[in-house]
């Protein structure tokens, strides 16, 4: 978070503080005496909870040919597929993809590269005088292309559906990674308005109990929002291999994906405040 955004927030979250207790504005900084006021700091905590407006999937695409071309070639028939099947699905309100930069590399034939590791253990037992086992040198015996992308599209209940189609498609190594809200700044301000009111709450009562008043706000030392955008726990759902995303096991047996419960619910934006009440 900028600093340019703390300061106005901070700014807000003061203004709502006043005008909510009645209060009169706080003391300017230049009007302020340390030594001739007394003051309490007091910490306060809010939370708001709110549906997700969207959910971010990530997966990959790999594919195998005689030739770079011919594998980057089959590698575009399924960004093509998968980018049909979100662009004809009419449930989604919105769609965006994000693709990482395609890779090329050869690939070592396996039974080369499984004597090569026996090689090295018998090598590493090796006694005084015994003979070392002669490495190969592997050739490549195909191309592969790969790339991974992310796919961030609402409502968040067809969360299931996409992973299914893009799975089905070839994409593998899919994941639901986490939510988004998209008013995610005016919902954090919320949290913080209620963080306010609770240090408010707190500080009232603390210096009830020593026979004195809150009488203003000399400081909002600090502010933290809680809630992360990509981190948000989805469902534990994901998948290792094409196809797979329409036989995920739920407590031993195999279901359907879109049969298994994908819906966000509530996600917890949290915030945290840091006030000096002056008191008398």
């Amino acid at each position: 978070m900028s600093s340019i955004k703390i300061t106005a927030l901070c700014g807000a979250l003061l203004t709502s503080l006043i005008i909510s207790a009645c209060q009169p504005a706080a003391v300017k900084p230049a009007e302020i005496e340390r030594d001739k006021i007394k003051t309490l700091s007091v910490t306060g905590v809010g939370e708001v909870q709110v549906m997700p407006d969207l959910f971010v999937l990530s997966g990959a695409i790999i594919q195998q040919d005689n030739t770079s071309r011919e594998a980057m070639n089959s590698l575009a028939d399924i960004v093509n597929a998968i980018q049909d099947r979100a662009a004809t699905n009419t449930d989604l309100t919105s769609r965006d993809f994000s693709f990482a930069t395609v890779n090329t590399t050869g690939v070592k034939d396996p039974e080369c590269l499984l004597f090569n590791q026996e090689a090295d253990r018998t090598n590493s037992t090796l006694r005084k005088g015994e003979t070392r086992v002669k490495k190969r040198v592997c050739k490549d015996i195909s191309q592969q292309a790969s790339i991974s992308f992310t796919f961030t599209a609402g409502p968040p209940n067809i969360a299931g559906d996409m992973l299914s189609a893009f799975s089905e498609s070839g994409a593998i190594r899919l994941t639901l990674d986490g939510y988004k809200i998209k008013n995610i700044d005016e919902i954090e301000l919320q949290a913080g308005e209620k963080a306010v009111a609770n240090a408010r709450e707190k500080a009232d009562r603390l210096a009830a109990a020593g026979g004195a008043k809150i009488t203003g706000v000399v400081d909002l030392n600090s502010y933290q929002a809680t809630y992360n955008q990509r981190t948000a726990r989805p469902p534990n759902i994901n998948t290792s291999g094409a196809g797979e995303s329409s036989q995920l096991v739920d407590g031993g047996e195999p279901v359907d994906v879109t049969s298994i419960n994908l819906e966000a619910g509530l996600q917890t934006v949290s915030a945290a405040v840091a006030l000096e009440f002056i008191y008398e």
